[in-house]
Parts: C-alpha cells; structure tokens; sequence
C-alpha cells in the first residue's frame, strides 16, 4: 500500500445497532433490580472496584453474543479478551460507575461498543436508573432517544462549563495544582466524571471534562462514538490518543486546545 493511501475503515453492519439496544436490554434486567441499595464492593488486582452486579450483567451480554453473534470478539471489563472473527469486536462495561451504582446514586450506565479492526464504529451508553439511553454510529449521528445530540458552542475557557474526576486523584498524584489553575479559568465546575460526564459533554450540557484516573477501552469506546458523532473531541489530558491505562479529556472541541495548554503548562 502506498504511504498516502487512504485506509478504509468499515462500518457497521446491519443489525448491529439493533443487538447493542437488546445487550443493554439483557444488562438493565439484571442491573436494574439491584439498584437502590447499597451494596458490597470488592477490589480487584487493578484496585477498581466490582460488584456481583456487574458481574453478572457482563454475563448476560456474553451470553446474548455467544447466541447472535458467535464468531465476534468480546472485550469486557470483568471477563477480558475473547478474541474473534474478521475484526469485529464487542467492547462492553456492564456498570461504569461501579461506585456510584453500589452507593445508590443513578448516574451509572451500562456501556456497548463495536469495534472494527480496531476502530470503535457504534456506541451504546445505558442509563437504566434515569431511564435514559445514548446511541451514536459512525457517519450516522448521535442521539439520545429521538433527539440528535449537539456539543455546546462555547469557544473559550472562561466561558466554559468544566466537569472533572475526584479531586484526591489529582492531588495524589500531585496533578492537584494543574485543576486548581483550570477552575480559576473556568466560568464554574463540578466534580462529574465516568460515562455520564462524557455524556453531559455529549448533550452539550458539559464543555470539558477532566479524567485524571486510568481509562481503559471499556471506559471509552462507546462514549468516543457519541461524543464525535456530536460534534465533540476526545483525547488524552496532554492531546495525546487515548491507551489503556491513560487519563481522558472530553470536550466540544472548541476549548480542547486551550484546557490542554492549561493542563500541560509547566509539565515535563
């Protein structure tokens, strides 16, 4: 292949939309009952927290796959890699925000993604306890049920909305004084993060969030999908692409480059 050959990338495929909705129908029956309680958390060798729940619900959706789908790949937070058939891969997070789920608040959602040779082509986030569900294909637009989701059109920090993970992740790792700077350049902040977040940038609720906690494909995938297909960016804190294990920042695209300045500024 010529060096300024254009790649391909294939998109998804008929039908695939419709299994992502009926795998976060299988999730929401199992997850939902649960929630409301607090419950039990364990902590994995990762130190992320899980719930029986999530396990669980990630079941459910391997199983549905296994029936519909059997010759695709599985990547799930809980159960790992199942490698598959001509590139297709199914990248799921059965309860991102495990936290928030265990403590009884609703902002958890159940995460569905397609991936085709590496590229994440559709998208599916599930907010069962709100009753609320965001989907996106690439080239194909992003909704959250009947209404086309848009980023906000707000061009600078200082007018900017800006959400951000908990503020002991950034000051363990002595980061805290890059968010302090951010939030006296921002018109106001909040302390959001997980799915949600990305999705409220999504809506165009949010202008950027700031995700100083590692991410992994199950944290992104579906969201990145939505995101872009709104209009949005989604890259690492210092502009880079996302990897497992890396920090996120979401935004409109219009502040990326500046909340990137701000955060790099003075790094080494």
């Amino acid at each position: 292949m010529e060096g300024n050959a254009t790649r391909v990338v294939r998109g998804a495929g008929p039908g695939d939309l419709e299994l992502a909705l009926a795998l976060a129908d299988a999730a929401a029956a199992v997850s939902l009952p649960r929630f409301g309680d607090r419950l039990p958390v364990e902590l994995k060798d990762d130190d992320t927290p899980v719930t029986d729940v999530d396990r669980a619900a990630e079941g459910a959706i391997r199983r549905m796959l296994a029936e519909r789908a059997p010759g695709d790949g599985i990547l799930g937070e809980e159960e790992g890699h199942r490698p598959g058939e001509d590139g297709r891969t199914w990248v799921i997070d059965p309860v991102d925000g495990t936290k928030l789920f265990a403590e009884g608040i609703p902002l958890w959602t159940t995460l569905i993604a397609l991936t085709v040779d590496g590229e994440p082509v559709l998208g599916v986030a599930d907010v069962p306890a709100l009753g609320v569900r965001y989907q996106a294909t690439r080239n194909g637009g992003a909704w959250c049920g009947t209404r086309p989701l848009v980023v906000s059109g707000v061009l600078s920090l200082d007018e900017a909305f800006v959400a951000h993970s908990p503020i002991e992740e950034w000051y363990r790792s002595g980061d805290g004084g890059h968010l302090a700077a951010l939030a006296s350049l921002a018109r106001g902040t909040r302390g959001l993060s997980d799915a949600w977040a990305h999705l409220l940038v999504a809506q165009g609720s949010v202008d950027a969030l700031v995700e100083h906690e590692p991410c992994y494909a199950w944290d992104w995938s579906a969201t990145q999908v939505i995101v872009e297909e709104a209009g949005g960016r989604i890259t690492t804190l210092d502009g880079g692409s996302p990897t497992p294990g890396s920090n996120l920042l979401v935004s409109n695209g219009l502040v990326h480059d500046e909340v990137v300045a701000v955060l790099t500024e003075g790094s080494t």
